[in-house]
């Protein structure tokens, strides 16, 4: 028997993977939720079990993304408990049906000119202080380097080292890091953008900063990609394709040129 209650239980787990170099922003946020849902449904529940487990992932079925990220947390939290010798519920594999991933859309060499051109249309407001600076940067760096959003939207300004010409991409994936060298003409494009945003934020952390000099959120990221994809091609909204800011990671290697 343990004393420990389920919140106990997870903020051990959590500091655990901290203590091994993980920031795990995200498991500790689904497995938190998870506390949440049982302290609502079955307080009495100390680990997880089947009943809890199941009922909590249905709450995820018209989101397969979070449903994935969910199901893995638990199981791992689930295999840390066990080898502590606790019984818990473990997520048999293959039981959950989870989506079939969704294909890239690769884009064409005029469909990226388009893009940024709207991108390049964004106009200086007094309510969101460097956003016009920001967006076409961003989205350049991810499209040319094939950075995951996340990456480009964490970056810090110490991990940009433009004079040498590459960046540190640190923790994306768990605790290991990598190294991304980048042309000479991207170089140029940063090195402007990030005098410019200089005068804005002369001390800023994050490379890409709101006005708060905190990184933009996912949601904000996605909403913008597609404020300038349906600007350039509003033919295609509601056409049912779907595309995602994450295809820029995947472009055709004949089209990656100079978009500055």
């Amino acid at each position: 028997m343990h004393s420990e209650s389920l919140p106990e239980l997870i903020n051990r787990f959590v500091s655990y993977k901290r203590a091994n170099g993980y920031q795990y922003q995200t498991g500790a946020y689904y497995l938190k939720k998870y506390a949440g849902f049982v302290m609502e449904t079955a307080p009495e529940t100390t680990v997880p079990d089947k009943a809890t487990v199941e009922r909590f992932l249905e709450t995820f079925q018209d989101t397969p993304g979070s449903l994935y990220n969910a199901a893995a947390f638990l199981r791992e939290f689930s295999r840390y408990l066990s080898a502590r010798g606790i019984r818990a519920y473990l997520i048999p594999s293959g039981r959950l049906h989870l989506p079939t991933p969704v294909q890239p859309y690769f884009f064409t060499e005029q469909e990226i000119l388009a893009f940024f051109r709207e991108c390049d249309r964004t106009v200086e407001a007094p309510r969101l202080k460097g956003r016009n600076l920001v967006l076409p940067a961003i989205f350049r760096l991810i499209y040319c380097c094939g950075l995951r959003c996340k990456e480009a939207r964490m970056l810090a300004r110490e991990n940009a080292h433009l004079d040498e010409g590459f960046l540190d991409i640190l923790q994306s994936k768990g605790p290991k890091g990598r190294r991304i060298h980048i042309s000479g003409e991207l170089v140029e494009y940063l090195v402007t953008y990030d005098r410019r945003i200089s005068r804005l934020f002369p001390e800023r952390v994050t490379f890409f900063p709101n006005r708060e000099d905190h990184p933009y959120s996912a949601s904000w990221l996605e909403e913008n990609f597609l404020r300038f994809w349906y600007a350039a091609f509003p033919e295609k909204k509601g056409s049912g394709i779907s595309i995602r800011p994450y295809d820029f990671r995947y472009p055709n290697p004949k089209n990656i040129q100079t978009f500055f």
